[in-house]
Order: structure tokens, then C-alpha cells, then sequence
């Protein structure tokens, strides 16, 4: 999904910039992934693993391109299309090496076999795609490009439009490839063990093993196009029926005693802050303009402010800016402690894992905890800042207020996913840098 606030563009603009960037992202990565299948039409067998690597190389190459100029797109599909292009060259080198005189002698020798025809392509790719895609559904949004879309879009589907689309589209795209691939996969293997002979490749053969995943490709592009054309009418509807509709500034403030925080159920029955209130579009709100507009909805005068970070709200263009507000009980008036509740560290937890909370209180948690816990365990590259391995420092709100740490930095989420208590840390890090997932340059260290 790409990053679509950009000054000047409305909100119409901006959704219809986000649809054309997932239909770009699956013609791209789909695409990618049945080029071989073309090229194995004119190619030999042998040059098909080099097709791979170009097709991925070019992938991972958009994606570092729409990083390094600012782009944050939603990349989930295209990270699956570069490691399936990766997995399958890696796969179709082993069955040239060990099944022809390519490199070595031939190792493994099978009765009627076609060393002309050393693998049928799509036998290979397609299971390693239903691989790639399944274990993306399951752990897809632990990788950097989801990340990058949290971080500007919101956390969960909900947050803004750009985050639904975000979760529901990634989700979808990639449900939509793993039920291609296991039906085309399943057809393939039954056609290769019922009626296939590896002696040539007959019409019949080029039709399941090439012309048959190429038809349903551009069928996939047909169905993504209405697709999407159809949500972009739904959004105009609602454009129309709201026109007065500006865009604004949310201003939330977390209001905290000690390490407990103050909650007011809303009419729906989750949880949130009783402290929000809107202003006019403004990148950024100084503190004492802040500490104005809390006095103003609860009457508190003395507390302690602290800035947390600005992100991208609701619908039509408006954002978000967190502060974090430090008092006491004799601080907090009759009215407001009547209506809300003080949540702990534990109950706060427990409404997490039973979604109790606002979609938007439970961003804001996860990023403060989540940038806190990788700013306090280890530096700018990962490593370690204790030399005892799996180490956890203590996190208490209180001390919120004395951290120097960066909220609106979204390195430490980086940092998070891919540091030494993570296995295969420096491999994956040299994957990243290869791929050029990592491209900003990395920031100076701050006091703890």
C-alpha cells in the first residue's frame, strides 16, 4: 500500500492512489512470479533459474526504490513474489546440477528421463508459492513492509482508511495467490503423474505447464481491476454523501497516574481515553497549546506533558498527534474520575488479548511499549546493549515521561523485529541490506 499523504491531495485522490498501488503491487508481483513460465516457451530449461534471479532482483529493486524516494507501499506481495523467484531459482539450480552434465557429471539418473527437460517450471514454483504465501498470511505482519504501513497508517483495520485497505487487501492478496497456487499446483502435479511423458513437450503439455497459469494471470488482473474499480465507486459514494467533511487534527492525551491509566468506556464497550478533542489541519500542536486544550476538556491544570508522536487518523485526510499527561488524584476532578476507570498494567493486558480496547488505544500502546522495549535493549543495529541473551528490561509508564526516546523514529521497530535474541539475526541482516530493505541511513545514538 502506498503512503498517499501527500500535501495537496484530497482524499478521493489519495484512496484512488492507494487501489492503483495494490493493483500495480499484484499485476508486479503475480506477474513476476509467471514470467518463467513464459519465458520456459522460448528458453531452455537451464536458463530459467537466471530468469528467477533477474525477475527478483528487479522486484527487490522497486522496493528499495519506493523506500529510498519516500514511498512506503504496502510490499507484503512483492516480499513473497521476490522470496518465491529466490526459493525457486535456489531449487531449479539443484535439479540442473544433479540431473545434467551442466556443471558436474550427472548424479542422479532416472529411466525415461529428458535431461533437455530437467524440471516442468510450474511443479516447482507453484508449491514454493503456496509455501511463501501460507506462512505470510500467518506471520506476515512481523515483516518490514507491514511495519512500514502500521507505523504511518495505524496499527489495526479501522485506524483510517489506508490501514483497512492496508489489512484487508494484504490479507486478501495473499489468500487470493495461495488458492491459485494450490489449485493450479494441484492440476499441474495430477496432469504431470496421469498424463505427462518427459520425453517432449506436446501442445496439450504446453497448455497445462504454461498457457494454463498464464490465462489465469491475466484473469487475476481482469478480477483485481473490477475489484478495485468497484471499491473506488463505494468511496466516491461516500464522498458524496458527505461533502462538508474536512480534513483535521485529532489531539489524544493518556492521561496516567503513576502506571495506571485513565479509561472511560464508550457506547460501543471498548475501552479509551476520555481525553480527545479536534483542531483545525495542523502538522504539528506545541505543548502549551496542548496543555490549553487538556485544561479545557478536563479541568486539570497541574500535569506533565510529554510529546509522544504524529501519525495519519481517520478518513479524509486528518492525523493524529499523542500526548502523554502525567497527574494525581487530587489533580483529577469528581466528574471525570466518576466516569473512568484506572486501568493497571495487568487489566490493560487483559483488555489487549480480549480486544477490549479502542483500535486506536491499542496502537498507541503497542508502539510506545514496542519502541520503548527495542530502545532500551539494544542500539541502532540490533545488538545487544546487555550481555545477558534474551534480557528484558523493566517497563513502567511512570518513567515515560524521563524517556529519550524517539516515538515518531520508526527505525526501533526495525530494531524490534530483527536484532541478536532473534535466530538467523545476521543472516537475515545481510538478506536486508542485499535486497536493500534497509536504506535509511541510520541516526546517532541518543542518552538513556
Amino acid at each position: 500500500m502506498t503512503d498517499t499523504n501527500k500535501d495537496g491531495m484530497g482524499e478521493l485522490a489519495r484512496i484512488e492512489y492507494v487501489l492503483r498501488g495494490l493493483w500495480l503491487n499484484w499485476a508486479a508481483a503475480f506477474g513476476a512470479i509467471t514470467l518463467p513460465l513464459l519465458m520456459g516457451l522460448f528458453v531452455p530449461r537451464i536458463w530459467l533459474p537466471f530468469i528467477c534471479l533477474i525477475a527478483g532482483y528487479f522486484i527487490s529493486a522497486k522496493m528499495r526504490r519506493d523506500i529510498s524516494s519516500g514511498i512506503s507501499s504496502c510490499s507484503i506481495l512483492m516480499r513473497v513474489a521476490a522470496r518465491v523467484l529466490l526459493l525457486s531459482a535456489a531449487a531449479m539450480f539443484v535439479v540442473v546440477i544433479l540431473c545434467t552434465d551442466w556443471l558436474v557429471p550427472t548424479v542422479i539418473h532416472l529411466d525415461l528421463y529428458n535431461s533437455e527437460i530437467p524440471f516442468v517450471t510450474c511443479l516447482v514454483i507453484f508449491p514454493i508459492v503456496a509455501l511463501c504465501s501460507s506462512l505470510s498470511l500467518l506471520f506476515g505482519l512481523g515483516t518490514r513492509g507491514a511495519r512500514d504501513s502500521q507505523r504511518r497508517n495505524g496499527l489495526y483495520a479501522g485506524d483510517s482508511i489506508v490501514a483497512t485497505l492496508y489489512y484487508r487487501d494484504s490479507k486478501y492478496q495473499l489468500t487470493v495467490l495461495l488458492f491459485l497456487s494450490l489449485s493450479l499446483g494441484a492440476v499441474e502435479y495430477w496432469y504431470y503423474f496421469a498424463r505427462y511423458i518427459n520425453t517432449d513437450l506436446n501442445n496439450p503439455d504446453r497448455f497445462f505447464f504454461n498457457y494454463l497459469p498464464i490465462t489465469v494471470y491475466v484473469l487475476s488482473l481482469l478480477f483485481m481491476t473490477a475489484r478495485y474499480r468497484s471499491l473506488m465507486a463505494i468511496y466516491t459514494s461516500f464522498e458524496a454523501l458527505n461533502p462538508s467533511h474536512v480534513g483535521s487534527t485529532i489531539v489524544r492525551f493518556l492521561i496516567f497516574r503513576d502506571n495506571d491509566l485513565l479509561l472511560r468506556q464508550l457506547e460501543s464497550g471498548l475501552w479509551d481515553t476520555p481525553a480527545e478533542t479536534v483542531v483545525g489541519r495542523c502538522r504539528a500542536v506545541p505543548e502549551h497549546q496542548a496543555e490549553q486544550l487538556f485544561h479545557d476538556i478536563t479541568g486539570i491544570e497541574n500535569a506533565t506533558f510529554r510529546y509522544c508522536y504524529t501519525n495519519d487518523g481517520f478518513a479524509r485526510g486528518s492525523n493524529m498527534v499523542h500526548y502523554a499527561v502525567f497527574t494525581v488524584d487530587k489533580d483529577i476532578p469528581a466528574s471525570l474520575s466518576e466516569n473512568c476507570t484506572f486501568f493497571n498494567a495487568y487489566m490493560l493486558d487483559s483488555a489487549l488479548r480480549f480486544n477490549s480496547l479502542s483500535p486506536t488505544l491499542a496502537n498507541e500502546l503497542y508502539r510506545i511499549h514496542t519502541i520503548t522495549m527495542a530502545w532500551k535493549t539494544y542500539d541502532r543495529r540490533g545488538r545487544r546493549l546487555y550481555p545477558v541473551k534474551n534480557y528484558r528490561p523493566t517497563f513502567r509508564f511512570a518513567d515515560l515521561s524521563h524517556w529519550k526516546v524517539d516515538y515518531d523514529d520508526a527505525s526501533w521497530f526495525d530494531v524490534a523485529a530483527n536484532n541478536e535474541d532473534r535466530p538467523f539475526f545476521h543472516t537475515r541482516r545481510l538478506w536486508n541490506r542485499i535486497t536493500g530493505i534497509f536504506t535509511r541511513s541510520e541516526k546517532t545514538e541518543t542518552d538513556r
